[in-house]
């Protein structure tokens, strides 16, 4: 099931369309990846999608309504959102910037809920610290505790390991797993350090100048950058018959000459075999692709 599902959704800005005709479905229960250069319209979705801003056109559903569901704000209390950055007051305490954040939303937690929420974001053994002496990842950690006070079904993180050291990188990276398989909070997250993001993803969307290019299962997307073997040849049909013969059994044949071998085979053993066969060289080369490379080909493509 989808919990968010987007239908031909766009946004212009003094007639600049900047979100173009976007169908995003990010599956309940997942991790999504939001991958896209600066200004390819990641913010603008969040955006829209926690209602900060209005479709141009087209429309969004959360939670099965549609955008334009009066019923919908019922439904916007079960999402959180750090967007751009977050808002702490630099001279409380974690503990009262929680209090702060209550007042706001007009939700009142007990002492014991306070004290939860610490300890899940790690952060339960600095009483009396002033936020202003926090690391990086010390704030960001807060942030998501506040972003966890109505007990959200649907969080939205925009960039939240900018800047990050390794370390603050790793907790981020691990209390974002606990939420989502421990609590089930769906999590959108865009992110420049990808791969990090390919240690947490479950599904992905790849964005470029407003359009999506593509969504894709982390599961697909490591199927297509796993390590390979990609040899053209003149005559397909027998470089197959002898490829088979040298025990290639995983393999993909393009039409353009190209076949992508996935078995672990030795250049200079298919090399021999193909010629062996009768068959015409004419490249050969081993890859591996990360989600940056994929990325970076869609693009290409896109172009």
């Amino acid at each position: 099931m989808d919990l968010i599902t987007t239908n031909e959704l766009c946004k212009s800005y003094n007639k600049k369309l900047v979100i173009d005709h976007v169908n995003m479905h990010i599956p309940e229960s997942s991790i999504y990846g939001f991958v896209g250069e600066n200004g390819s319209g990641k913010t603008t979705i969040m955006r829209l999608l926690t209602g900060l801003a209005e479709p141009t056109s087209g429309t969004y559903e959360l939670f099965g309504l549609k955008n334009n569901d009066p019923r919908i704000y019922d439904k916007r209390k079960y999402i959180s959102a750090i967007v751009e950055t977050a808002s702490l007051i630099p001279t409380l305490t974690a503990k009262q910037n929680i209090r702060y954040y209550e007042l706001y939303t007009g939700i009142e937690l007990t002492e014991e809920q306070r004290d939860e929420l610490l300890t899940k974001v790690h952060l339960h053994d600095i009483e009396g610290k002033k936020v202003r002496n926090f690391s990086l990842g010390m704030r960001q950690r807060l942030a998501i505790a506040l972003a966890l006070v109505n007990n959200p079904k649907l969080m939205f993180l925009d960039e939240p390991m900018n800047g990050l050291d390794p370390e603050g990188i790793a907790e981020l990276r691990d209390l974002l797993i606990e939420l989502n398989q421990k609590d089930g909070i769906t999590v959108l997250i865009s992110s420049h350090i990808l791969s990090e993001l390919e240690k947490i993803a479950s599904c992905y969307g790849f964005i470029s100048h407003g359009k999506i290019l593509e969504e894709i299962t982390a599961q697909e997307l490591k199927e297509r950058c796993r390590k390979s073997l990609m040899v053209k040849v003149d005559k397909l049909d027998k470089a197959e018959k002898a490829l088979k013969l040298l025990g290639a059994l995983d393999y993909k044949v393009s039409p353009n000459g190209e076949i992508k071998i996935y078995d672990n085979l030795k250049i200079k053993d298919v090399v021999v075999c193909l010629d062996a066969a009768g068959v015409e060289l004419l490249g050969i080369n081993s890859s591996e692709e990360s989600v940056e490379d994929y990325y970076l080909n869609l693009v290409r493509e896109g172009k």
